[in-house]
């Protein structure tokens, strides 16, 4: 019996003795862009407005939602993000960089960036574009300035 209670207190010395090990600390990988991503669905918000002598003499806005395929958004196919920096779609090959969910893309010299979300599974770039000109509106020279919004999303693949 003396024996088992000290096996008893020898195994409890050890266990009180023994230091519990500190949880190791992840720290968490941000999603990369990296990949094949198919484009899935788009929406649109545009808005015109006519100007004359300083007054707005017509205005339009619309949203439109739309399930889309590659070329409904001007794609042909997927687009492919490589870990050297090349971006592939429709035979054309542009660089980019994607930092602090803002994508840059450099086409034909021309940089364009835009904001965008990556996570494990999908891919949302939002695109917006304003353009103003001068035509004539009913005889009077008007300013026309178009604006639209697009949200573009695709899946890893």
């Amino acid at each position: 019996m003396k024996k088992l209670l000290y096996t008893f207190l020898a195994v409890s010395i050890i266990f009180a003795a023994c230091k519990k090990e500190e949880d190791e600390v992840v720290t968490p990988v941000a999603p990369s862009i990296v990949g094949v991503w198919t484009p899935t669905s788009v929406s649109v918000t545009e808005s015109m407005s006519v100007t004359v002598m300083g007054q707005i003499v017509e205005s339009l806005s619309f949203d439109t939602a739309f399930t889309a395929t590659p070329a409904d958004v001007g794609m042909d196919g997927d687009v492919e993000f490589t870990a050297d920096g090349n971006m592939y779609n429709d035979g054309d090959t542009n660089s980019y960089t994607y930092s602090g969910n803002v994508l840059t893309v450099t086409e034909d010299g021309e940089t364009e960036t835009r904001s965008c979300t990556v996570t494990s599974t999908s891919l949302t770039v939002m695109f917006s574009e304003t353009e103003t000109y001068t035509e004539d509106y009913m005889g009077q020279e008007a300013t026309i300035t178009e604006s639209w919004d697009m949200t573009l999303n695709a899946t890893r693949q």
